[in-house]
């Protein structure tokens, strides 16, 4: 029995391009990489002028620490210190991992400016040297309560009916 040989086949060779002088092939590639960029800065767009409950969890701290970063108290002349920026930073992160900053009304977000504008609940102290301390006070927890119905019948008690029947 005769077996056929598995033949290759010929390709031919991948045209190099002419290139005059140096780095002049870097131009394809320059062009894609910038090509890339346009599109990621189009979608980071796209993704932070969502409502703040539609943010994923990196874009809600991105946005929080940007805050902490231009936070400026109500006083013009105050500048926050690193270490009060730090305290401020702690105390935001720490209210995100206990998911008090999820909703809607815990954090005033503007989806145009991808900004936070306020956090709902954010206290400062002065201690007597000057230091100022944050805080983020829990609001109270807010349930669903069961409404109770006034009405004229209750729907589990048994209706009995009596009919009277001639003899």
């Amino acid at each position: 029995m005769q077996r056929n040989k598995t033949q290759r086949r010929r390709v031919a060779p991948t045209p190099t391009p002419d290139v005059a002088g140096p780095f002049q092939g870097d131009n394809v590639a320059k062009a894609t990489e910038d090509s890339l960029e346009a599109l990621f800065a189009a979608e980071t767009t796209n993704t932070f002028q969502q409502t703040w409950q539609k943010l994923d969890r990196g874009s809600r701290l991105d946005r929080l620490r940007r805050f902490v970063q231009t936070y400026n108290p109500a006083a013009p002349a105050a500048h926050l210190s690193p270490a009060e920026r730090a305290s401020l930073l702690t105390a935001i992160l720490q209210a995100f991992e206990l998911r008090q900053l999820n909703t809607k009304l815990a954090v005033e977000y503007d989806p145009v400016t991808a900004t936070v504008l306020s956090v709902r609940g954010l206290r400062e102290r002065t201690a007597p040297s000057g230091l100022r301390t944050f805080r983020i006070e829990a609001g109270a927890t807010r349930t669903t309560q069961k409404q109770t119905r006034k009405g004229p019948a209750d729907l589990n008690t048994p209706v009995t009916t009596t009919t009277s029947e001639p003899v």
